[in-house]
C-alpha cells in the first residue's frame, strides 16, 4: 500500500472527500454481526429465538497501517441498540433465518472548538436467511445463504444505520462436541454487495470455543474477523456521504494518503451464558477489536434472553437444551 508522511500531505479537497466517504462506509464494520448462526440446523417445527442490547463508544479509529489515532475534531462515535435474532425450523434440513436490529447512532465532536451532535435512529439492515444441513449428528456442517437490505433509513447522511446497500453473504460452517465438556464452531464466508453505491465485499470468518461449567454455566469465547479491499475511487464515485447541509459529519482526515482501501476488523468476544431451563437463556457479554485498518476501534457490551424448543443437546451449539 502506497502511503505519504501523514505530516507533511495537505489533502486536496477531493482527497477529503474521497476519506469521507471511506469512513461513512466503514463505520458499518462496527455495528453487530449476526453471529448466533451455528453449524447445526433445528428440525421441522424447533425454534430458537434471541432478543438483547448493546452498547459501544468509540473516540478513535485504527488507520490504513493499524495505527490507533483519534477522530478528527475529538468527540465520539457512539451505538445503542436492540436486536432480534430467530431460527426456524422448515423442513427436514433446512431452517429460516430472521434477523432485525433497531439502533440509534451518535456522532459528537468539535468542529472549530463549537460542539455538534448529530444522531439518527430506527431500523438498520434486515436479515433473511436459509440454512441448509450439510451433515448432522454429533458433529455437523451446514451453508447458510443470507439476504440483508436496508430497511429503509437515509442511505445519503451520516453517521448512518448500516451498510446502505443490499448484499447477499454465503457461509459454510462446521460444529463439533469436544468430550462432554462443550462445542467447536468454525466458519468461513463471503458478503457480496449486489449494488453499485456499496462498500467493498468482504471475506469473512468465525471460531467459537465454549465450554460448561456443569449443567447450567456455559462459557464461551468467539473470534470474528472481516477483510476486504476495494479501489479508494471506486468508493468515492458510490459514497458521497454528506449532510442535507453539505457538511460531513465523520473524519475528514481519516485516509488521506490511501491508495487502496484495504479493511480488516478482527474482534474478540467472551459471553456468559446461564441456563435457566431446557427452554431459557440468559446471556450477557463483551466484544472488542483487537487487529483493525480503516475501521473504528469497538468495545461493545450486550445482554440478551435466548427462547428455545430444540432437540439438540449441550454439546450442539447455542441452539442445544440441557438434555
Amino acid at each position: 500500500m502506497l502511503s505519504l508522511t501523514r505530516a507533511r500531505f495537505s489533502p486536496s479537497p477531493i482527497r477529503k472527500s474521497r476519506s469521507i466517504s471511506m469512513l461513512a462506509a466503514l463505520l458499518a464494520l462496527a455495528l453487530p454481526r449476526w453471529a448466533l448462526a451455528g453449524a447445526w440446523v433445528l428440525a421441522p417445527g424447533e425454534h430458537y429465538s434471541t432478543v438483547g442490547g448493546s452498547y459501544f463508544s468509540s473516540d478513535y479509529y485504527y488507520d490504513q497501517d493499524g495505527t490507533r489515532l483519534s477522530l478528527k475534531d475529538g468527540g465520539l462515535h457512539e451505538e445503542k441498540s436492540l436486536f432480534s435474532y430467530n431460527e426456524f425450523g422448515w423442513k427436514k434440513s433446512r431452517s429460516f433465518v430472521l434477523g432485525m436490529p433497531f439502533t440509534s447512532v451518535t456522532r459528537n465532536f468539535s468542529p472549530g472548538g463549537v460542539d455538534s451532535t448529530h444522531t439518527e435512529t430506527g431500523f438498520g439492515d434486515l436479515l433473511v436467511g436459509v440454512k441448509f444441513r450439510l451433515t448432522g449428528g454429533a458433529s455437523a456442517m451446514s451453508f447458510e445463504a443470507d439476504w440483508v437490505p436496508p430497511l429503509g433509513y437515509n442511505r445519503n447522511i451520516s453517521p448512518r444505520l448500516g451498510d446502505g446497500a443490499a448484499s447477499l453473504i454465503g457461509t459454510l460452517a462446521y460444529g463439533a462436541p469436544i468430550a462432554k465438556a462443550g462445542f467447536l464452531e468454525l466458519s468461513g464466508g463471503y458478503r457480496y454487495y449486489t449494488e453499485a453505491q456499496a462498500p467493498t465485499d468482504e471475506m469473512l470468518a468465525s471460531a467459537t470455543l465454549a465450554f460448561w461449567l456443569g449443567r447450567s454455566v456455559l462459557i464461551s469465547g468467539r473470534y470474528d474477523g472481516t477483510f476486504g479491499a476495494s479501489s479508494q475511487d471506486t468508493l468515492y464515485q458510490a459514497l458521497r456521504i454528506k449532510t442535507p447541509q453539505g457538511r460531513a459529519w465523520t473524519n475528514s482526515d481519516a485516509w488521506p494518503n490511501t491508495t487502496t482501501d484495504q479493511i480488516t476488523l478482527q474482534t474478540f468476544s467472551p459471553t456468559l451464558l446461564y441456563r435457566l431451563d431446557d427452554h431459557l437463556d440468559v446471556m450477557a457479554g463483551t466484544s472488542h477489536t483487537f487487529s483493525a485498518k480503516n475501521a473504528l476501534h469497538v468495545d461493545r457490551i450486550y445482554v440478551a434472553i435466548a427462547l428455545r424448543q430444540s432437540k439438540l443437546g449441550p454439546l450442539q451449539g447455542f441452539m442445544g437444551g440441557r438434555r
